[in-house]
């Protein structure tokens, strides 16, 4: 791919990884930059995946580079080795690894690391992921004192470890089949050298993980120079799986189903910090989205927030759009006093809010269920000065980072008008595949708020493919190269026609939520309108289309194949119009029924329904 078309695809030029398929009779998987990926038994997918991480002080994963590649592979057997060179500031971890695969159904993945110095990690070693598809499945656990328990991937998506202290794990991940998974490993701190699961769909990532280590022990931890540590992870299948049905040949033919009771949701646009500083062709962009909602966001402590909000004021003049504050209390303020100050920045700057949450900024960042959680007044009492102070305003609740973070700090339903949350796309990987994955998981979450939340209504965003902030961290991870990055806050992707696509499967997976608002994308900055040279990003005609379809009758599309996402809706005129995206690499031919009309699809291109031809 040349760099032109890498850049228009995915705002980078960034190389793709090289993916090479091993198999062994009927297993398979795919070997990408020394981890497997995508391990399958006939067509079933018995793993999402194996790697071997190094996690610094932020959370961050520091790449790390494949030498020494060799490939021995036959019909019923395939060895691979190699070494691992994963360089930090601090020195250099040196693993050689072996991974073999035979037709009998096992797998192993070995790994024996040295580091050149002493090296501190929040994370060194495997971590193995289960489709997201086992959740409600049966999970037979060995402990590390040989015990034996029988647990469940959990359904409703759990805010703490599932499972702890792993020795091995039992699950069918198909009927028919039996997955027995056996991990080991030495670690400085842990003579057991346990194991534990957490669910990553709080993250929406596709998958549940089993990791080395555990968070309950102490971290970050040292890894001492010239110390040799190693891990291993075997997999055994048994027993059968009914196929899978083959994809049909030739193009995928779409027809539009019967109307539904479900509507297009309101679009909402993310306002950060900074829109004062905007360019003016930043501002026209926000406005021309005619979006429902802006979602601003702004800490009632900087001293440049009333610049903001008069922007604000200024900008939607004219607009039928409505202001939702996102207002970042200090600690030491109490909720009183944070409500009282957010209502007189609001009075001084013009700006009459429609919706308002107010957190202390403690909550920006994450913590475990079992860790010790800042001294602060209940969220509750944020919700209940908010209503005091803006009497006219809808009070919401929930967390303005991630599902993660409201999953673990579930405020009461008392006295909210709605929940809200944003989800990212990059916090565990950056690659296209698992971003992509990540759109599986959103009705998860989706059903989870739900279920918590009975009858209250839900704000989704603002969402974006970077990290608008890192929970887990110091800060989002700097990106000056415009690589795939986990949480970065400047993903390029967002520029590229990646992003359009990614937009719109987003919205797809969570029409059927009844969501009160969907937010995606910013008004500036990174995750912004423009991709430079005051070129629009692909996905920001996307997102106006959307906002034009607020509260439309939504119609299915039938025929939809995997990798493809579609919405549909009632025009003002009664006709139904709609957006198609193609979520790969891949050319996708589509017709519609009957064969009148067929359009071909280019790598993550978007088709318009209505007219029958792409949209840029």
């Amino acid at each position: 791919m040349d760099t032109r078309e890498a850049i228009r695809l995915y705002g980078t030029n960034e190389p793709q990884p090289v993916l090479r398929r091993l198999a062994a009779g009927l297993l398979s998987c795919e070997f990408e930059n020394g981890a497997l990926r995508h391990i399958r038994w006939g067509t079933v997918e018995i793993a999402r995946g194996i790697g071997y991480l190094f996690r610094d002080r932020d959370w961050g994963t520091v790449p790390a580079d494949v030498l020494g590649l060799t490939v021995q592979q036959t019909a019923g057997h395939f060895v691979v080795d190699f070494t691992l060179q994963i360089a930090t500031p601090d020195g250099t971890l040196r693993a050689s690894a072996r991974i073999e695969g035979d037709d009998n159904g096992r797998l192993s993945f070995a790994v024996s690391a040295t580091p050149t110095a002493t090296l501190r990690t929040n994370r060194c070693g495997f971590v193995v992921l289960h489709p997201s598809d086992c959740a409600g499945r049966t999970l037979a656990v060995e402990h590390t004192d040989g015990r034996v328990e029988e647990a469940t991937f959990p359904r409703e998506i759990s805010p703490s470890q599932p499972v702890l202290d792993i020795r091995g794990l039992t699950y069918s991940p198909a009927d028919g089949l039996t997955l027995r998974c056996r991990l080991e490993a030495e670690l400085p701190l842990d003579p057991a050298g346990k194991f534990e699961m957490e669910d990553q769909r709080n993250w929406s990532d596709a998958s549940f993980k089993t990791y080395v280590g555990s968070l309950l022990d102490p971290w970050p931890y040292a890894l001492a120079a010239d110390v040799t540590l190693e891990q291993r992870v075997e997999l055994e299948v048994f027993g059968t799986a009914a196929a899978q049905p083959a994809l049909a040949g030739g193009p995928c033919e779409l027809r539009f189903g019967a109307a539904t009771a479900l509507k297009m949701p309101t679009i909402g646009v993310g306002v950060p910090p900074g829109v004062h500083r905007a360019t003016a062709g930043e501002h026209e962009a926000l406005r021309s989205v005619r979006a429902g909602w802006w979602i601003v966001d702004g800490a009632l402590d900087d001293p440049r927030l009333p610049e903001d909000l008069g922007m604000i004021a200024a900008l939607r003049r004219g607009l039928g759009t409505r202001i939702q504050f996102d207002a970042i209390a200090p600690a030491s303020d109490s909720p009183e006093d944070a409500a009282r100050l957010a209502a007189q920045l609001c009075d001084r700057s013009g700006l009459q809010v429609e919706a308002i949450r107010i957190l202390p900024a403690p909550y920006l960042k994450s913590y475990q269920p079992r860790d010790v959680w800042p001294d602060l007044p209940p969220l509750e009492a944020y919700a209940s000065a908010a209503r005091r102070h803006f009497p006219g305003a809808l009070i919401g609740g929930g967390m303005f980072t991630y599902f993660t973070e409201l999953n673990r700090k579930r405020p009461s339903a008392e006295g909210l008008d709605f929940i809200g949350h944003a989800t990212c796309p990059i916090v565990h990987a950056a690659d296209d595949v698992s971003v992509m994955e990540t759109i599986d998981v959103l009705d998860a979450i989706a059903h989870s708020v739900r279920a918590a939340w009975p009858g209250l209504a839900y704000r989704l965003g603002p969402s974006t493919i970077a990290a608008r902030r890192n929970p887990y961290g110091e800060a989002p991870a700097p990106n000056p190269d415009q690589r795939r990055l986990a949480l970065t806050d400047a993903d390029p992707r967002q520029r590229g026609q990646f992003g359009a696509a990614w937009t719109l499967a987003y919205a797809a997976a969570v029409v059927h939520a009844g969501l009160d608002v969907l937010a995606l994308h910013h008004s500036h900055g990174p995750s912004g309108p423009f991709a430079g040279a005051g070129q629009v990003v692909p996905a920001w005609p996307v997102l106006r289309r959307l906002a034009s379809a607020a509260g439309a009758k939504v119609f299915p599309i039938l025929g939809l194949q995997a990798g493809m996402a579609g919405l549909a809706w009632e025009a003002e005129d009664g006709s139904v119009q709609g957006l198609l995206a193609n979520l790969g690499a891949d050319v996708v031919k589509v017709c519609w029924a009957g064969g009148d009309r067929e359009a071909e699809l280019g790598a993550y291109g978007i088709l318009d329904l209505n007219l029958t031809h792409a949209i840029d």
